[in-house]
């Protein structure tokens, strides 16, 4: 997501409130947790509105002079912290180590999780997975998007500790719940290992959806369908959009029944409906199974295939996803 005023508008920044007298007078002061930023009022409502309408002009001017911002929670330490990132970029690794310690003495679970990164490559620093994985799991505790996605990468790939994928998948999920693009796309691959567990399946589908909509390279490469757009123009199936989301389901399983699984299990593979979306959109979510997963015709010949009969069954606004 491009961030812009848009998307920094639509960051729940924390901010407090107090009342009483204080330094603006007596009134309600509110203060933005992550900025010098404050308004006051004798009315607290009013002192809300105000705190936003400050905030939202100071992110005008960060975004206008190209200085990026904190995300809500960075806090005040933001500006410290892109000192050592800078330094760290420069491959001054002495002085971004020496920032992020001190960081981390104050709980800023980022610095952690650096500190945790500098250790698992060897930069500035021996290393040292123990000491790698204790700054992740410090870091982990605040629910830290890439401490959680590290330590995935640990017990996945058996990095300083015992293969555990099951404690892999626990950690990649705590990231993907924070948008972390990499352990969608990781997450999924797991997930989709099992093409007979439908509910892994669906999961799985609903990360590389997530990864490839973030950009991910190799998951919009796995996943066929994410690059065709909607007619912009189309005859609509009004009397299939008119019926309920069963009778809808009952049309599509049908189709796949009679006109797609038949010619798929001829060579050994197979076809699952994953979900299905009706609303704002139809969508349909497919999973090859067998033979058909992995095959470079499936992702081709066969999409078009599927796709050309579900639009003829239902009508050209129908997105197809297929894995």
């Amino acid at each position: 997501m491009k961030k812009d005023l848009e998307y920094y508008s639509s960051l729940e920044y924390p901010f407090e409130c107090y009342s009483g007298e204080n330094e603006l007078g007596d009134a309600y002061l509110v203060q933005f947790l992550d900025f010098d930023i404050k308004a006051a009022s004798e009315d607290y409502e009013e002192a809300v509105e105000l705190a936003h309408e400050y905030l939202i002009k100071h992110i005008i001017r960060e975004l206008e002079a190209g200085r990026e911002l904190p995300n809500p929670g960075e806090g005040m330490g933001f500006m410290k912290h892109r000192e050592a990132l800078a330094a760290y970029k420069q491959k001054d690794f002495e002085t971004a180590f020496k920032i992020w310690v001190e960081e981390a003495k104050v709980k800023n679970d980022q610095a952690m999780a650096n500190l945790g990164l500098m250790y698992l490559k060897g930069e500035g620093v021996e290393k040292d997975y123990t000491k790698a994985k204790e700054w992740f799991d410090e870091a982990s505790k605040y629910n830290n998007d890439s401490a959680n996605f590290n330590l995935a990468l640990m017990y996945q790939t058996k990095i300083g500790v015992e293969e555990d994928i099951e404690k892999a998948k626990d950690y990649f999920r705590r990231a993907v719940k924070k948008n972390h693009t990499q352990a969608a796309f990781r997450l999924a691959l797991i997930l989709l290992q099992d093409r007979q567990n439908v509910e892994g399946v669906k999961e799985g589908f609903d990360c590389m959806i997530k990864a490839a909509s973030n950009g991910h390279a190799m998951a919009s490469i796995q996943l066929t369908g994410i690059d065709k757009e909607l007619p912009a123009e189309a005859e609509l199936n009004e009397d299939f959009r008119a019926q309920t989301k069963e009778k809808q389901l009952e049309v599509i399983n049908d189709a796949l029944d009679r006109f797609i699984r038949p010619i798929l299990l001829k060579d050994g593979g197979n076809i699952i409906l994953v979900d299905y979306v009706n609303e704002p959109e139809l969508e349909l979510r497919l999973a090859y199974q067998g033979a058909c997963v992995g095959c470079s015709i499936a992702s081709t010949g066969t999409y078009g295939m599927i796709a050309d009969t579900m639009q003829k069954i239902i009508d050209p606004r129908v997105r197809i996803f297929i894995l």
